[in-house]
């Protein structure tokens, strides 16, 4: 484990709770923008403050939006990034990325929960093809269905960290990846020995309730993360 791995706070759904991200020193936080199956999904309009002058820099997560509002989102808010959470088309970031230089572009890669048999040939071509793109940062996720419905991140369940391992060992150094999926405060240590992802992103480990942030659960992961950094949270 380093103090140099990164940390997003994803499905911020308050302006209180994108100033607990940055209090307690995560590099990013997320806001998932008109994401059906979503929980802490807000609307445009309703993101828009988030991401006025924000406290440190904020992505927001799509899921099978449309091109042009994709592109009314990057006009409005202004992310950093904006963080793909279907797998799209890449030619979509190639047209993105001439339009929008000021935006960097992510995209998730979803496996199924660990113990579900994964074809790393498929990962592994899934994730050459966003690269070629110009994928300016990858994210390792978990999709499964919860409560009947399936979800793409924000799942609570981790995914197979040797799979992800493997096919980061392959393109370490090309483009920084993202480590979610199951992430909490109890085994973020263990999820980086493992996986050696530049950084790790996660939402309900951290959470009180869905869309709500836990303090105590923010501190106790920047602790495990970044133990060099001493008191994080007054």
């Amino acid at each position: 484990m380093t103090a140099g791995c990164t940390v997003k706070l994803c499905g911020t759904t308050s302006r209180k709770d994108a100033e607990l991200a940055a209090r307690a020193g995560a590099d990013w936080f997320g806001v998932v923008v008109e994401v059906g199956f979503s929980p802490r999904s807000l609307s445009l309009e309703a993101a828009r403050p988030l991401f006025h002058d924000p406290p440190i820099p904020a992505v927001a997560l799509v899921f099978e939006m449309a091109e042009p509002r994709v592109r009314d989102l990057m006009a409005e808010l202004n992310p950093c990034a904006v963080q793909f959470l279907s797998q799209e088309d890449p030619n979509l970031l190639r047209r993105l990325k001439d339009d929008f230089p000021g935006v960097q572009l992510w995209q998730s890669i979803h496996l199924p929960p660990a113990g579900v048999a994964v074809s790393r040939e498929e990962v592994m071509a899934s994730v050459r093809s966003y690269i070629d793109a110009g994928a300016d940062l990858l994210l390792f996720d978990t999709a499964a269905t919860v409560d009947g419905r399936k979800k793409y991140g924000g799942t609570g369940m981790i995914a197979d960290w040797q799979v992800i391992r493997e096919t980061l060992d392959q393109i370490r150094g090309e483009v920084p990846v993202l480590l979610a999926g199951g992430i909490a405060p109890d085994n973020v240590a263990a999820a980086i020995e493992a996986v050696a992802p530049d950084g790790i992103d996660l939402c309900s480990g951290v959470e009180a309730q869905p869309g709500l942030r836990d303090p105590l659960k923010v501190a106790a992961l920047m602790r495990a993360v970044r133990s060099d950094r001493g008191q994080i949270i007054s």
